[in-house]
């Protein structure tokens, strides 16, 4: 636990120094490469889906145990910088807040379309309404869900598995962004991608929702979590976004009176504005912090023999 504990946090601290990654974003290329894929595999069946996901992740996957099974026979100082650079690759964390932290100066600054701009980038995804309100609402709900699928769910698959399961976590998420879309081109060739990313995301999306309420308003974030969570499709976009905006006290958490309500802060009478872009930014940190400092309690437990 203790040499986990010492990986992530220089995995982090090399966030931090280098959120960029010299400019050049680690999976640029395997976008490029899984793109090509598809574009020859994709006929429009489920099967076809889930050789193309076999197909662009497996070589990786293996690629990473390869490398990791060479450098533990050479030396485990080797194997150590090898996780902390697979670990600090997967990880997302600066970008994001920065990210989210320039749509709410742009905003606190009435350049709309500066900001509309930069909230592109954040979700990689076209801004449909520009306003204020509209913006500053998909940013925190970008940020909800990002904070489980480029910090959260790295990290809790790394504790438990190591590098060549956070890379499967992070090659899940990239191609349910790249093939999951809703449409007619990928609704079947790319359920596996989706399935796949759904499963590896599902219980850290709910112990993220949780850390939500510890670290926010704890009553208001269950509640809605219970009453709210379905009113998105996703299943681990719901427990998030729910759990998010009760933990923030931005959501009243009334039943929706029909099947076509709209969006959670329009039905609730509860306008999103830039300052709750820093807020959830703000609960982003409280929750790594906490979760971190667990880590270290828990380390300095064994090694002072508490448990053994």
């Amino acid at each position: 636990m203790t040499v986990t504990l010492i990986i992530i946090l220089f995995a982090i601290a090399l966030d931090r120094l280098f959120p960029d990654r010299g400019r050049v974003p680690p999976f640029v290329w395997y976008e490029d490469w899984a793109r090509s894929v598809e574009q020859r595999f994709n006929a429009g069946t489920r099967g076809q889906g889930v050789a193309a996901v076999v197909v662009v992740a497996g070589p990786v996957i293996l690629g990473v145990a390869l490398i990791r099974y060479v450098l533990s026979h050479i030396t485990y100082s080797l194997v150590y910088v090898f996780d902390i650079l697979v670990l600090y690759l997967c990880l997302d964390l600066y970008r994001l807040t920065r990210q989210a932290v320039a749509v709410s100066e742009s905003l606190e600054s009435g350049d709309i379309l500066m900001a509309a701009t930069q909230l592109e980038t954040l979700t990689a995804k076209t801004t449909g309404d520009v306003t204020e309100s509209s913006i500053a609402q998909t940013t925190v709900e970008a940020v909800l869900k990002q904070a489980n699928t480029a910090i959260m769910a790295p990290l809790f698959w790394f504790i438990l598995f190591g590098p060549v399961a956070v890379v499967l976590q992070r090659v899940a998420a990239l191609l349910d962004r790249l093939w999951g879309h809703r449409n007619t081109r990928f609704a079947e060739f790319g359920w596996a991608a989706a399935r796949l990313d759904d499963i590896l995301g599902w219980v850290p999306a709910r112990i993220t929702a949780l850390s939500y309420g510890i670290m926010g308003s704890f009553e208001d974030a269950l509640h809605c979590w219970r009453r709210q969570a379905g009113m998105w499709s996703d299943i681990n976009s719901g427990p998030l976004l729910a759990s998010g905006f009760g933990a923030m006290h931005m959501s009243a958490c009334e039943e929706p009176e029909d099947d076509d309500a709209p969006g959670l802060s329009e039905t609730r009478g509860f306008v999103v504005n830039a300052a709750d872009i820093r807020r959830v930014v703000a609960l982003l940190w409280r929750v790594l912090l906490f979760w971190l400092a667990v880590a270290v309690l828990m380390a300095g437990a064994r090694l002072f023999g508490v448990f053994g």
